[in-house]
């Protein structure tokens, strides 16, 4: 008997801790998604700024097109170059902030398990070192939860007595 209140304290304990890992990868899925979010979001930052840089970049090879064909040659030169250079330092941040985030979403996943792990184990330490007062928690919560579901069943079943009446 005692080993059947042990494994259903013990049960209650281990879905407790599931929840909890449940729960705290949920959170870790969510803070990789808002990681995503924020990634996502600096490359389109990323994308406008290339787009506002090419835009100055046709305007100075407008300008230089006015004082020559050779002054032009240079400025589109010059403005392709500094487009790619501006391309290249935002993909590049753009990636760096991606694995920042993956790595920290990583990081929050791994924590969220090395506690959900931790109160596993200290739930069945808890267990082991107090049965008896597990067994009573486990006998007092099912007495009171069968008070509760007594009180709203209504008998509307006849009695024995009342069955078997002639």
């Amino acid at each position: 008997m005692n080993t059947d209140i042990d494994t259903l304290a013990y049960d209650h304990h281990s879905q407790a801790a599931k929840d909890s890992a449940q729960e705290a990868a949920g959170n870790a899925r969510e803070a990789a998604q808002q990681a995503a979010y924020a990634a996502r979001d600096l490359a389109q930052n990323a994308s406008h700024t290339v787009k506002e840089a090419a835009q100055q970049a046709t305007q100075s090879a407008r300008d230089a097109a006015q004082r020559g064909i050779s002054a032009t040659k240079d400025a589109a030169q010059h403005a392709g170059q500094a487009a790619k250079d501006l391309y290249q330092s935002a993909a590049t941040r753009v990636e760096d902030v991606y694995h920042t985030a993956a790595h920290r979403a990583e990081d929050l996943y791994k924590t969220a398990a090395a506690r959900a792990e931790d109160t596993l184990v200290q739930s069945k330490q808890y267990v082991r070192e107090n049965p008896i007062s597990v067994i009573l928690g486990a006998f007092t919560i099912g007495l009171a939860l069968g008070c509760m579901l007594s009180l709203t069943h209504h008998h509307t079943q006849p009695t024995l007595r009342e069955r078997f009446r002639w």
